[in-house]
């Protein structure tokens, strides 16, 4: 055994139909064509964003070298703290208990689809593929990432409500380039067709039940299946829920997240000689990612990066430093977990744990 084999492993299914590694649709790599080429499409992506964001990664690499790497080093070990406690929270939301490892790695894998998609649509479908993977029903399986991220909205709103009462005057002077109002009817706009689409189809389906019985009964079948279903699943989630030792897991999980985004703030502000206070960075960070999530971004670049300049300009810091503070956070929680991460997508994609 190769050490490259020996390193992946742990990572390998625990049951593998036979009849899922042979046929002529797979490659000598043990993968489907479709699969191979999403793996390719994956390391593409990497230099693709890479080469169209060479500037603010040159810009960061060179202000970062000039910093203090002792607040670097823990910088980078908060980015790796947001990777355990996404499986932490993950863990909490569902009613069963894969390999611990392997969850983790899913973790680090979501976090470059995260980057990639926008609003976190890529790390919620590799969890769902995971789950499903792992013997969960379609319906449990989005439950289960849809009660993650429900319970991460309430704890970033609950921290937020705090610092704001905390620090109202430092909550009122973040103020960002825009009208909000224009910005508000971008976000709607789409949102609005979408849900139009949505009413339409469901009132054609309607419509056609009604003329045909045969139709009628038919999707009168399928409804009260999937309710049946939705009702079990919703019961194991409720399971879920009234386990202790589980909601702990979600709960602190999910305060934990933001708050590591502060720290990792915070250690960036120090290295550039900032003298600021962890609780100024943590209201900072919340109100920003709060405000920045009106304009959904693929890891919420562009829109985070002008709500922090905003945010720190209002405590005082210069705008150079400023520029660098933000262009340093990102290339310790995007661009230098980037490649690791795509990495473990690559591998997880090969193995087919997702």
């Amino acid at each position: 055994m190769s050490v490259n084999e020996a390193a992946y492993k742990d990572l390998e299914p625990a049951v593998v139909p036979a009849g899922d590694r042979t046929g002529p649709a797979h490659t000598v790599l043990g993968s489907s064509l479709p699969r191979m080429l999403l793996a390719v499409a994956v390391a593409a992506t990497v230099v693709v964003l890479g080469v169209t964001h060479w500037t603010t990664v040159s810009e960061g690499a060179a202000g970062l070298a000039r910093a203090n790497s002792a607040w670097l080093v823990v910088a980078a070990l908060g980015t790796a703290s947001i990777w355990v406690a996404g499986t932490v929270t993950q863990i909490g939301s569902m009613s069963l208990r894969p390999p611990v490892g392997r969850l983790l790695a899913v973790q680090v894998a979501a976090s470059f689809a995260n980057h990639v998609l926008p609003a976190g649509s890529g790390g919620m479908g590799i969890n769902i593929r995971f789950l499903r993977k792992h013997g969960l029903g379609p319906g449990a399986a989005v439950g289960s990432v849809g009660l993650n991220t429900l319970v991460g909205m309430v704890t970033h709103t609950l921290l937020l409500v705090v610092a704001v009462a905390v620090s109202p005057s430092l909550a009122r002077g973040i103020q960002v380039p825009g009208s909000w109002r224009e910005t508000a009817a971008r976000a709607a706009g789409p949102a609005g067709w979408v849900l139009l689409g949505i009413c339409g189809v469901l009132l054609a389906g309607a419509l056609a039940a009604a003329v045909r019985p045969a139709w009628r009964r038919r999707m009168t079948g399928r409804v009260a299946a999937a309710g049946r279903r939705a009702g079990e699943e919703l019961r194991r989630l409720w399971g879920v829920l009234r386990d202790p030792y589980r909601a702990a897991a979600l709960w602190l999980g999910s305060l934990s997240t933001p708050l590591l985004h502060a720290v990792i703030l915070y250690a960036v502000l120090r290295s550039l000689g900032v003298a600021v206070t962890v609780g100024t960075a943590v209201v900072l960070y919340l109100v920003v990612s709060s405000l920045s999530a009106f304009v959904p971004s693929p890891g919420g670049i562009g829109a985070l990066d002008v709500a922090m300049l905003g945010g720190l300009a209002a405590i005082g810091v210069s705008s150079a430093v400023a520029l660098g503070a933000v262009v340093g956070y990102r290339l310790i929680t995007v661009w230098l977990p980037l490649l690791p991460s795509a990495f473990v997508l690559a591998v997880l994609l090969r193995r087919r744990i997702i």
